[in-house]
Protein backbone atom coordinates (compact mmCIF):
# COMPACT_ATOMS: atom_id res chain seq x y z
CA UNK A 1 0.00 0.00 0.00
CA UNK A 2 1.32 3.24 -1.37
CA UNK A 3 2.37 5.98 1.85
CA UNK A 4 1.76 9.82 2.04
CA UNK A 5 0.23 9.28 -1.42
CA UNK A 6 -1.80 11.82 -3.18
CA UNK A 7 -4.80 12.25 -1.32
CA UNK A 8 -3.00 11.19 1.78
CA UNK A 9 -0.25 14.36 0.67
CA UNK A 10 -3.16 16.76 0.23
CA UNK A 11 -4.70 16.38 3.61
CA UNK A 12 -1.44 16.28 5.65
CA UNK A 13 -0.99 20.14 6.17
CA UNK A 14 -5.08 19.95 7.40
CA UNK A 15 -4.64 17.53 9.80
CA UNK A 16 -1.22 18.64 11.21
CA UNK A 17 -2.16 22.41 11.11
CA UNK A 18 -2.51 22.67 15.19
CA UNK A 19 0.91 21.05 15.10
CA UNK A 20 3.67 23.78 16.33
CA UNK A 21 6.05 24.18 13.76
CA UNK A 22 7.84 27.06 15.06
CA UNK A 23 8.01 25.99 18.38
CA UNK A 24 10.02 23.23 17.40
CA UNK A 25 12.23 24.71 15.36
CA UNK A 26 12.97 26.93 17.99
CA UNK A 27 14.10 23.54 20.01
CA UNK A 28 16.08 22.41 16.95
CA UNK A 29 18.21 26.08 17.14
CA UNK A 30 18.34 25.69 20.58
CA UNK A 31 19.95 22.11 20.41
CA UNK A 32 22.07 23.84 17.41
CA UNK A 33 23.45 26.75 20.19
CA UNK A 34 24.10 23.68 22.65
CA UNK A 35 26.06 20.96 21.02
CA UNK A 36 27.50 22.58 18.14
CA UNK A 37 27.17 26.75 17.66
CA UNK A 38 28.02 26.87 14.18
CA UNK A 39 25.45 25.07 12.37
CA UNK A 40 24.62 26.76 8.83
CA UNK A 41 23.84 23.79 6.00
CA UNK A 42 20.99 21.24 6.78
CA UNK A 43 20.31 17.65 5.30
CA UNK A 44 16.33 17.04 6.06
CA UNK A 45 15.57 13.77 6.02
CA UNK A 46 12.14 12.85 5.63
CA UNK A 47 11.31 16.69 4.97
CA UNK A 48 7.54 15.49 3.76
CA UNK A 49 6.07 19.21 3.07
CA UNK A 50 8.47 21.00 4.62
CA UNK A 51 7.18 21.85 7.82
CA UNK A 52 10.68 22.00 9.22
CA UNK A 53 12.60 22.80 6.30
CA UNK A 54 10.62 26.38 5.23
CA UNK A 55 11.11 27.64 8.79
CA UNK A 56 14.87 26.91 9.04
CA UNK A 57 15.37 28.48 5.94
CA UNK A 58 13.81 31.71 6.67
CA UNK A 59 15.41 31.59 9.32
CA UNK A 60 18.65 31.85 7.26
CA UNK A 61 19.86 28.32 6.67
CA UNK A 62 21.07 26.49 4.23
CA UNK A 63 18.44 23.46 3.47
CA UNK A 64 18.83 20.45 1.17
CA UNK A 65 15.48 18.43 1.91
CA UNK A 66 15.09 14.57 0.96
CA UNK A 67 11.88 12.60 1.02
CA UNK A 68 10.45 9.29 -0.63
CA UNK A 69 6.84 10.80 -1.22
CA UNK A 70 6.79 13.13 -4.57
CA UNK A 71 3.45 13.74 -3.41
CA UNK A 72 4.54 15.30 -0.39
CA UNK A 73 7.77 16.97 -1.81
CA UNK A 74 5.25 19.02 -4.91
CA UNK A 75 3.35 20.38 -1.97
CA UNK A 76 6.87 21.33 -0.29
CA UNK A 77 8.24 22.88 -3.21
CA UNK A 78 4.70 24.94 -3.86
CA UNK A 79 5.31 26.78 -0.61
CA UNK A 80 8.85 27.17 -0.88
CA UNK A 81 7.68 29.16 -4.18
CA UNK A 82 5.09 30.93 -2.96
CA UNK A 83 7.46 32.32 0.40
CA UNK A 84 10.26 32.89 -1.93
CA UNK A 85 13.04 30.32 0.09
CA UNK A 86 15.47 29.01 -2.03
CA UNK A 87 15.73 25.18 -0.64
CA UNK A 88 16.67 22.23 -2.80
CA UNK A 89 14.47 19.49 -2.54
CA UNK A 90 14.86 15.56 -3.60
CA UNK A 91 13.06 13.05 -3.99
CA UNK A 92 14.86 9.71 -2.44
CA UNK A 93 15.37 7.07 -0.08
CA UNK A 94 17.41 8.24 3.04
CA UNK A 95 19.05 5.27 3.34
CA UNK A 96 20.34 5.06 0.09
CA UNK A 97 21.30 9.00 -0.57
CA UNK A 98 24.60 9.87 -2.33
CA UNK A 99 25.05 13.50 -2.23
CA UNK A 100 28.51 15.17 -3.21
CA UNK A 101 28.53 17.21 -0.13
CA UNK A 102 28.49 17.48 3.77
CA UNK A 103 26.47 19.19 6.53
CA UNK A 104 27.05 20.89 9.80
CA UNK A 105 23.46 19.49 10.73
CA UNK A 106 21.14 16.67 9.57
CA UNK A 107 17.85 16.55 11.05
CA UNK A 108 15.08 14.00 10.56
CA UNK A 109 11.74 15.11 12.39
CA UNK A 110 8.51 13.90 13.49
CA UNK A 111 9.18 10.45 13.89
CA UNK A 112 11.19 9.59 10.54
CA UNK A 113 13.46 7.24 12.08
CA UNK A 114 10.74 5.37 13.24
CA UNK A 115 9.61 4.04 9.71
CA UNK A 116 13.05 2.33 9.57
CA UNK A 117 11.69 -0.54 10.84
CA UNK A 118 14.75 -3.13 10.17
CA UNK A 119 17.80 -3.08 11.19
CA UNK A 120 19.35 -3.02 8.44
CA UNK A 121 17.45 0.03 7.19
CA UNK A 122 18.40 1.93 10.70
CA UNK A 123 21.72 1.17 10.55
CA UNK A 124 22.25 2.71 6.95
CA UNK A 125 20.34 5.79 7.78
CA UNK A 126 22.82 6.18 10.81
CA UNK A 127 25.51 5.55 8.52
CA UNK A 128 24.42 7.54 5.54
CA UNK A 129 23.80 9.79 7.98
CA UNK A 130 27.63 10.29 9.32
CA UNK A 131 28.73 10.00 5.74
CA UNK A 132 27.37 13.15 4.74
CA UNK A 133 28.22 15.46 8.17
CA UNK A 134 31.15 17.53 8.75
CA UNK A 135 33.80 17.11 11.33
CA UNK A 136 32.00 17.72 15.02
CA UNK A 137 28.46 17.43 12.89
CA UNK A 138 25.62 16.67 14.71
CA UNK A 139 22.37 14.44 13.78
CA UNK A 140 19.48 15.65 15.53
CA UNK A 141 16.34 13.36 15.35
CA UNK A 142 12.90 12.26 17.27
CA UNK A 143 11.30 8.81 17.30
CA UNK A 144 8.94 6.51 19.39
CA UNK A 145 10.49 5.41 22.63
CA UNK A 146 10.00 1.88 22.87
CA UNK A 147 9.53 2.19 26.70
CA UNK A 148 6.47 4.61 26.44
CA UNK A 149 5.23 2.57 23.66
CA UNK A 150 4.44 -0.89 26.09
CA UNK A 151 3.74 1.23 29.01
CA UNK A 152 1.12 3.45 27.50
CA UNK A 153 -0.29 1.37 24.28
CA UNK A 154 -1.53 2.98 21.44
CA UNK A 155 -5.13 3.01 20.73
CA UNK A 156 -7.94 3.94 17.73
CA UNK A 157 -8.03 7.19 17.06
CA UNK A 158 -10.18 9.57 15.27
CA UNK A 159 -9.79 13.34 14.05
CA UNK A 160 -11.80 15.93 12.47
CA UNK A 161 -10.49 18.62 10.60
CA UNK A 162 -12.86 21.43 9.31
CA UNK A 163 -11.39 22.77 6.31
CA UNK A 164 -14.34 26.07 5.31
CA UNK A 165 -18.21 26.09 6.16
CA UNK A 166 -18.81 23.11 3.93
CA UNK A 167 -15.49 21.16 3.76
CA UNK A 168 -14.16 18.67 6.72
CA UNK A 169 -11.56 16.03 6.60
CA UNK A 170 -11.84 12.69 9.09
CA UNK A 171 -9.23 10.71 9.85
CA UNK A 172 -9.50 7.43 11.69
CA UNK A 173 -6.26 5.88 13.33
CA UNK A 174 -6.02 2.18 14.13
CA UNK A 175 -2.79 0.64 15.59
CA UNK A 176 -1.48 -2.98 15.79
CA UNK A 177 0.85 -3.19 17.98
CA UNK A 178 3.82 -6.09 17.46
CA UNK A 179 5.84 -6.54 20.70
CA UNK A 180 7.98 -8.99 19.34
CA UNK A 181 9.10 -6.88 16.06
CA UNK A 182 8.78 -3.66 17.84
CA UNK A 183 6.38 -2.26 15.29
CA UNK A 184 3.02 -0.90 15.26
CA UNK A 185 1.32 -1.20 12.02
CA UNK A 186 -1.07 2.45 11.89
CA UNK A 187 -4.09 2.23 9.76
CA UNK A 188 -5.24 5.67 8.47
CA UNK A 189 -8.90 5.91 6.65
CA UNK A 190 -9.03 9.76 5.29
CA UNK A 191 -12.53 10.92 5.02
CA UNK A 192 -13.28 14.01 2.85
CA UNK A 193 -16.39 15.42 3.29
CA UNK A 194 -17.91 18.63 1.37
CA UNK A 195 -21.69 19.33 1.79
CA UNK A 196 -22.07 15.81 4.21
CA UNK A 197 -21.43 14.05 1.36
CA UNK A 198 -18.66 11.70 1.08
CA UNK A 199 -15.57 13.29 -1.65
CA UNK A 200 -13.07 10.67 -1.33
CA UNK A 201 -12.39 8.35 0.76
CA UNK A 202 -8.08 6.73 1.12
CA UNK A 203 -6.32 4.01 3.18
CA UNK A 204 -2.77 3.85 3.92
CA UNK A 205 -0.74 1.78 6.23
CA UNK A 206 2.46 3.26 7.65
CA UNK A 207 4.44 0.06 9.28
CA UNK A 208 6.16 2.16 12.32
CA UNK A 209 8.83 0.73 14.53
CA UNK A 210 9.34 2.00 18.27
CA UNK A 211 13.39 2.21 19.50
CA UNK A 212 14.94 1.37 22.92
CA UNK A 213 17.38 3.95 24.14
CA UNK A 214 20.03 1.46 24.57
CA UNK A 215 19.91 0.05 20.86
CA UNK A 216 19.60 3.53 18.95
CA UNK A 217 22.63 4.59 20.92
CA UNK A 218 24.39 1.18 19.81
CA UNK A 219 23.33 1.83 16.05
CA UNK A 220 24.84 5.49 16.46
CA UNK A 221 27.78 4.52 18.21
CA UNK A 222 28.78 1.74 15.10
CA UNK A 223 28.02 4.69 13.15
CA UNK A 224 30.41 6.35 14.44
CA UNK A 225 28.97 8.96 16.81
CA UNK A 226 30.60 9.79 19.34
CA UNK A 227 28.55 11.74 22.00
CA UNK A 228 24.44 11.22 22.09
CA UNK A 229 22.10 12.66 24.34
CA UNK A 230 18.61 11.32 25.04
CA UNK A 231 15.78 13.40 25.93
CA UNK A 232 11.81 13.88 25.60
CA UNK A 233 10.86 15.73 22.74
CA UNK A 234 11.12 18.41 22.73
CA UNK A 235 12.25 19.38 26.24
CA UNK A 236 16.18 19.23 26.09
CA UNK A 237 16.75 19.95 30.22
CA UNK A 238 14.44 16.96 31.44
CA UNK A 239 15.50 13.13 31.90
CA UNK A 240 13.71 10.61 29.27
CA UNK A 241 11.14 8.53 31.04
CA UNK A 242 9.22 5.58 30.02
CA UNK A 243 6.23 7.70 29.75
CA UNK A 244 7.43 9.81 27.32
CA UNK A 245 6.18 8.41 24.04
CA UNK A 246 8.73 10.44 21.92
CA UNK A 247 12.02 10.56 22.25
CA UNK A 248 14.48 13.13 20.86
CA UNK A 249 18.31 11.67 19.73
CA UNK A 250 21.03 14.21 19.71
CA UNK A 251 24.50 12.74 18.29
CA UNK A 252 27.95 14.23 17.17
CA UNK A 253 30.81 12.92 15.65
Amino acid sequence: MTVFGKEYALAYDYLYQDKNYEKECDFIETVFKKFSGNVKTILDLGCGTGGHALILARRGYKILGIDCSQEMLDIAIKKSKKKNLSIEFIHGDISDIRLQQKFDAVISMFAVMSYQTTNPAIAKVCKTTRKHLVADGLFLFDCWNGSAVLTEKPTKRIKEIKINNKEKIIRVTEPILNAMTHTVETRFKVLKIQDRHLISETDESHMMRFLFPMEIKYFLEVAGFKKIKLCPFPELGKPLTEHDWNMTVIAKT
